[in-house]
């Protein structure tokens, strides 16, 4: 055997190795998420709600409080926001809607979508996030 072609023998061994490990890994990744899935919906209870980080606010908006209020079916989260300095309220409902809208995707490691309902509420507004209720057909 001459020196190239162990030098081509070599780097398919390497490479080849390197593929299973980034395979391995790959389902690793797959079988922690879906266990993390799987556990999420299993612990899921009509008491869980959106938190503020999950809301993701504009940067125009100033969270002023957060409470919790349950009723029949479920619980939800109700965020006091308040225009930062310079944002007139009417920017701070536009940007709000704009970026909310009713309904806020789930992510990669959360997949529950989040229900948003927007209020007035005298110089600020009461927004509302849940993960059970479903908007209206069209």
């Amino acid at each position: 055997m001459t020196g190239n072609s162990t030098n081509v023998a070599t780097r398919r061994w390497v490479a080849m190795g390197v593929g299973l490990a980034a395979a391995a890994l790959l389902a690793i990744a797959v079988v922690l998420l879906l266990g993390r899935y799987t556990l999420q919906a299993l612990g899921a209870t009509e008491g869980d709600v959106p938190t503020e980080a999950q809301m993701s606010f504009p940067a125009t908006a100033v969270v002023t409080s957060t409470s919790k209020e349950c009723g029949s079916g479920g619980c939800w989260s109700v965020f006091g926001v308040r225009p930062a300095d310079g944002v007139t309220h009417e920017e701070l409902r536009a940007e709000v809607d704009a970026k909310l809208g009713d309904r806020l995707p789930g992510t990669l490691l959360d997949p529950r979508s989040i229900s948003v309902s927007v209020e007035e509420s005298g110089s600020g507004l009461d927004v509302r996030g849940d993960f059970w209720s479903r908007p209206a057909a069209p």
